[in-house]
């Protein structure tokens, strides 16, 4: 395993579990992208690091996922290190309004800034450069993570975009998450409020005001993803709308109004309402979504529901009825299925590690043509007695005996 130079220095309570889970992150991380932003990486670690108290994290190409004709756009994970070092530095240097919120969030949990070349998934998803993901990590205690991942279109950014791309996404976001607003507000005011911060960061910057891109990002935030709180502002207070100023807010005083704005919310049900609604929607269509599964016996449907079920997406948190789906994946020779399930039983999620049963799923999975399980098996197999790989290897050879998969 390859980690950087630097040593990570430990700077919460908590922070010794930060290798454990830097580790958990790169074995589990085929339970988190295999449907989302592709295939996971190898065996490999990330390159892992700290600067100004943040750890830094870049995954390797060797195994990246995507489309070939996107590998121009990845970089080496040491240049992706130095490029994400900028950025910070960018934001630490020229936008105290948004240092001091990321040292607000330092001060109450874990940051962690990762590049990630196999993100986003698909070529048509190239305008994501970036992506706050607050569970990347499974971890005991009450620190919380903030955590942003920058895909292989952001990396190469310009230095000043990227920095206010990353307010964006660890400021704007990082700050709901913190004081457990993103599952209670709607989207449409999560990311207007992310916006602002990432509007104040390009002042701040003296980024050019009259580009296309910086016309259409205003256009967008102003008439999209802030109409309703422009609405809000001109009915409760019309001298307020100055604060727009032409096209340069003043977002500091804009932020302020915002808070009267989601109380307002609250306090008429609106925002409650819309949020219920919308997880309503999330459930009946998981429901739909596994009974169509459950009928057909498609092993990525099936595996797609474990995965909902183990991070709560549509459904309750469920981590022994997504170990179920997956097995019933799994029975059909899907080697995902069986990957995960195999790294299910090596990190000890939802019960403790057991290396037997992982070199079972893994050395399946390999004899069904997963490379990367293999490297797995290969890696676990010195550390099984010679009866506990004896028994592993008989139950692969049943396995296969009573399905054929």
């Amino acid at each position: 395993m390859i980690y950087g130079r630097n040593v990570l220095q430990v700077r919460h309570p908590d922070a010794s579990c930060i290798w454990a889970n830097a580790l958990r992150w790169v074995g589990f991380s085929v339970l988190l992208t295999a449907s989302e932003i592709g295939p996971a990486h190898a065996s490999t670690a990330p390159i892992i690091t700290e600067h100004r108290g943040i750890q830094m994290e870049a995954m390797p190409n060797g195994v990246a996922a995507g489309p070939v004709a996107d590998s121009t756009h990845r970089v080496a994970p040491e240049e992706a290190l130095a490029r994400l070092r900028e950025a910070l530095d960018r934001i630490y240097d020229g936008s105290p309004l948004s240092a001091s919120k990321i040292d607000l969030l330092k001060h109450n949990g874990r940051v962690v800034m990762i590049y990630d070349p196999a993100f986003p998934k698909e070529r048509l998803a190239s305008v994501t450069i970036a992506a706050f993901f607050p569970n990347y990590y499974q971890h005991q205690g009450k620190m919380k993570d903030f955590i942003v991942v920058v895909g292989r279109y952001g990396i190469k950014w310009p230095r000043d975009n990227l920095a206010a791309i990353i307010v964006h996404e660890l400021v704007g976001h990082g700050l709901q998450h913190l004081r457990g607003r993103t599952g209670r507000d709607r989207k449409i005011d999560r990311e207007c409020e992310a916006r602002l911060y990432e509007e104040a960061a390009y002042q701040d910057f003296r980024l050019p005001r009259a580009t296309p891109q910086m016309i259409r990002f205003r256009k967008d935030m102003e008439r999209n993803w802030c109409a309703d709180f422009r609405l809000f502002m001109r009915r409760q207070n019309p001298q307020s709308m100055a604060l727009w100023n032409f096209g340069t807010p003043k977002v500091p005083e804009l932020l302020a109004v915002f808070e009267d704005y989601l109380a307002h919310l609250r306090a008429s049900g609106e925002a409650a309402r819309a949020v219920s609604a919308s997880a309503e929607k999330r459930h009946r269509e998981f429901l739909a979504f596994a009974r169509e599964a459950e009928r057909t016996k498609e092993p990525g449907q099936l595996f797609v529901v474990g995965k909902k079920y183990l991070h709560g997406v549509g459904v309750d948190k469920d981590i022994d009825r997504a170990r179920d789906w997956f097995r019933k994946s799994a029975k059909t020779g899907y080697t995902p299925a069986q990957q995960a399930l195999g790294e299910m039983a090596e990190m000890g999620v939802g019960e403790p590690p057991n290396m037997m049963n992982a070199f079972f799923w893994y050395e399946l999975a390999a004899r069904h043509g997963s490379e990367r399980a293999k490297g797995r098996a290969d890696r676990l197999e010195p550390r099984l007695s010679p009866r506990q790989r004896s028994d592993a290897l008989g139950r692969v050879a049943r396995w296969l005996a009573d399905t054929g998969k």
